[in-house]
């Protein structure tokens, strides 16, 4: 029997890894789901907010091991699981997959992006789908992920307003 759970989690995180790890310069597929556009919008906010992400792009070492350790620590049992430590830790593992500019890896450590990808979309699949699956369950979901995300990311009175404002003022 299928689990649809499961198959959901995997298609968003192979939706946003696979974006993450894709060529430097390759447009982007637009996202496959409502819950991996939102992701690919959180994340890139909490990348801006937090420089300290950009230290690890081009990361070679064992990446799988790393996120293994952070999702240890960012979703250990006396603090649990929540929407911002997910994703935190998705950005993080997204992050380590973003690639170089071209020329500065050669065919072996690309094989190693593809490859680490598929890895992290089983190992973040077995905390959500296993692990942390009754957490998942009662707070929504990636549909409860989606509405937890969507206030911060739509535009406030304020921004509309100076938008509105310079639609005006530009004609």
């Amino acid at each position: 029997m299928a689990d649809g759970r499961r198959e959901r989690t995997a298609l968003l995180l192979t939706d946003y890894l696979e974006y993450c790890a894709r060529e430097p310069r390759t447009p982007a597929r637009a996202p496959s789901t409502p819950e991996a556009a939102v992701l690919r919008c959180v994340a890139a906010q909490i990348q801006e907010d937090n420089s300290h992400f950009s230290y690890y792009r081009g990361f070679r070492g064992d990446r799988v091991e790393l996120v293994a350790r952070m999702a240890q620590e960012l979703l250990a049992d006396d603090q649990g699981p929540s929407w911002g430590r997910v994703a935190s830790l998705l950005t993080f593992a997204g992050t380590l997959l973003e690639r170089p500019p071209p020329g500065t890896w050669g065919p072996r450590e690309k094989e190693g992006i593809s490859r680490n990808c598929r890895l992290l979309v089983a190992s973040l699949c077995v905390q959500f789908s296993g692990l942390h699956r009754t957490w998942l369950v009662a707070h929504g979901g990636w549909d409860g992920f989606c509405l937890f995300f969507q206030p911060a990311l739509q535009p406030s009175w304020e921004r509309q307003l100076v938008w509105v404002f310079l639609s005006c003022c530009t004609q």
